[in-house]
Parts: C-alpha cells; structure tokens; sequence
C-alpha cells in the first residue's frame, strides 16, 4: 500500500505540461517512512507532484503566479520511478489547497456583515462583473517545448508568411486552444538572434487576430 504524503510550502519549479495532467516540484524536510516517535535530522527532501489539469483549473490561479503561492498537498507516494520525475520522491495529488487563501476566506468572514436583501439583489444583478473577474483569474498553461515568452510586436514576419492562405480548420484548433488554455497550443518557432519567424504562422496570425500580448517561442 503506498505511504501518504503531506507536503506544504511553495512550488520549487516550473509548472511541466503533460497534457491531462501537470507536474511540478516541492520542497520538504524529513523522511516519508521514519518511524513515529523517533526524532532525527534530514536535509530537504525533493517531491515532484503530480496533479490532473481539472484540480489545477479548480486553484482559479495564472500559471505564472503559481510558484509564488503556498499550498499543502496531499496524496500517495509512488512506488515506482517515472520520466517526469525530477524529485527523489514521487506524490500523486489526491488534494492541493491554497494556504494562504484558505486564512483569508476565515479573516473575511469574520470582519463581513451579513447582507441584506437588497445587496443580494445588487450583486445578482451585476452578472458582467463577475463574468469580467472570471476572466481575469484564466489560467495561462505553458505549452511543451517553450523556451520563452516574446510579444508579438518583436516578431519579424517574412513576406512569404504573409502571402501564405491559412487553413480554416487549423485557425479553428488554434483559437480553441487559446479559448481553452489562454494562449496558443504550441510553441512558435523563430530565430533567436533576428526574431524572424521560421514556422507556425497560422499560431502567429491567430495570436495577433485574438489580441494576445505575448506568446510562447522556441529557438
């Protein structure tokens, strides 16, 4: 039977994305597996977490800010090493909750009143606002492969690009993606040096038609 784990603290790496589910890693100390009531000393103990995406969406937390949140994480080690295991120990996510939004809700509910109906009635009918904080809180998911973040502005188009007819399927699967994961879903390849674009400009052209401000590269 595989031993749970409790791990709390900040992320210490990237978000990887493997499709259907995420990895990443954290930091803790002491040993899974020390018998209780025995103290000792340990150095940090590295676990590479393993979360699907729908518990991620669930964290309503930007990619990029995730690293700087605390959490605790609870779950199985795996008996088993795998390839996306970067940490000496592997943790199958069954329950990931946010520290410290978890106090802030107590602090709040304590210091707010009790509404009454006629702020009910206000807050029911205001449902573009609370459309608008939705999208603001949209997750960013970095696609595999990228290397960098460029906006678009510093991509050079060559004109063979801009003569080229894009494919109304592939926009299609392109703007799904950036519906879906807030950009598009693979990385666009240009030259490091010039910033001229080399490959995907159907990526490129969608990106700019749906107003993106940066977009995921690869060298």
């Amino acid at each position: 039977m595989a031993h749970k784990i409790t791990v709390n603290g900040c992320p210490a790496s990237p978000i990887q994305d493997y499709g259907k589910y995420l990895a990443f890693n954290m930091e803790g100390k002491g040993s899974p597996n020390a018998p209780k009531g025995i103290p000792f000393k340990s150095n940090a103990i590295t676990y590479t977490v393993v979360l699907s995406l729908k518990q991620f969406n669930k964290l309503n937390i930007v990619q990029e800010e995730f690293s700087q949140r605390r959490f605790v994480v609870q779950g199985p080690c795996l008996d088993i090493p795998f390839e996306q295991c970067t940490g000496e120990i592997g943790v199958i996510c069954m329950q990931i909750q946010e520290i410290e939004e978890k106090e802030k809700e107590k602090k709040q509910s304590k210091q707010t009143p009790k509404k009454g109906a006629r702020a009910r009635k206000q807050e029911e009918t205001n449902p573009q606002e609370e459309n608008k904080q939705g999208k603001e809180k949209k997750q960013i998911l970095v696609p595999k492969g990228t290397r960098d973040w460029m906006s678009l502005e510093e991509i050079k188009v060559p004109e063979t690009f801009l003569q080229f007819t894009l494919g109304i399927a592939k926009q299609k699967a392109v703007e799904e993606s950036i519906e879906q994961n807030g950009t598009v879903d693979k990385p666009i390849i240009i030259d490091p040096e010039t910033h001229e674009l080399l490959d995907s400009y159907s990526r490129y052209f969608v990106a700019k038609k749906k107003n993106l401000k940066r977009v995921p590269v690869h060298y």
